[in-house]
């Protein structure tokens, strides 16, 4: 009997308290049961690294603490450090990424598996995530994710993402690139196997609850007049164009690329 693969679940925590024991055990709850779980604590000043060692001490399930001391200044350099050290502690063929204001379903490893082992050519994974603002507003996200060379990507969170470790491993060089510091993981990630690698797999279900804040600028009309929101639009341009600038050209004749670029001239943040 073929055994089942060794699944990694890395959790990236900063000033989590409230929720990221919410985190860790949707992971060791899992009914997929061969995991180990990965949780990374970037300096957190509350009480977050208590409650876990705490829930550690109680479970039977393998969980690897490691503590950073040295927390940079930007923070989406600070998740890509976060996900390269826990890849690098990590023991597991397939990871799964989960941030710890989130929390998975129970079957979400056991789909995953499931997909690698029957799609053994596929490096990356997506679900579609549950928008999660209460226990009483709960709405599974209605965007249409899909691969396009030339118009603004639509994908999944961080952890919405699952991935075979070597080729995050492999991926991690190609777009840890320090002068786009407005450009998280998850765009990164996702738009490099999109582009370069010709990957996007999306599940039709969702496994993951993506926790949702009032306020949150990305996820409504604020975004248009946000200045911050425009620039990270200018960067991730850029960001496709260091990636293959075959398939960026496609872009600058669009709407999307023409009004990034004048709204960036005329406030003078390019």
């Amino acid at each position: 009997m073929k055994r089942e693969p060794l699944v990694s679940i890395l959790i990236n925590n900063y000033n989590k308290q409230k929720y990221c024991k919410q985190a860790v055990r949707s992971a060791i709850s899992q009914n997929y049961k061969n995991i180990e779980v990965i949780f990374y604590d970037d300096g957190s000043d509350d009480n977050s690294l208590v409650n876990i060692i705490e829930l550690k001490k109680k479970s039977n399930c393998k969980i690897k603490i490691i503590k950073n001391s040295k927390r940079g200044k930007i923070y989406s350099f600070n998740q890509l450090n976060a996900i390269k050290k826990s890849v690098e502690k990590s023991k597991g063929k397939i990871i799964c990424l989960l941030d710890s204001d989130d929390f998975f379903k129970k079957n979400k490893v056991k789909k995953v598996v499931d997909f690698f082992s029957k799609n053994p050519k596929q490096e990356i994974l997506f679900d579609r995530p549950s928008i999660y603002i209460n226990d009483n507003d709960i709405k599974i996200s209605t965007d249409n994710y899909y691969i396009r060379e030339n118009k603004w990507p639509r994908f999944p969170p961080t952890s919405c993402i699952s991935i075979k470790k070597n080729s995050l491993k492999k991926s991690l060089n190609k777009i840890k690139v320090k002068k786009y510091n407005d450009l998280w993981f998850d765009f990164r990630i996702s738009t490099y196997f999109a582009i370069n690698k010709n990957q996007f797999n999306c599940l039709k279900s969702s496994f993951t609850f993506y926790r949702q804040y009032e306020g949150n600028y990305d996820k409504n009309f604020k975004k248009y007049i946000n200045l911050k929101w425009w620039r990270r639009r200018e960067q991730a341009f850029s960001f496709i164009s260091y990636l293959n600038k075959k398939k960026y050209k496609k872009n600058i004749f669009s709407l999307d690329y023409l009004l990034t670029k004048l709204i960036n001239k005329l406030f003078f943040i390019l």
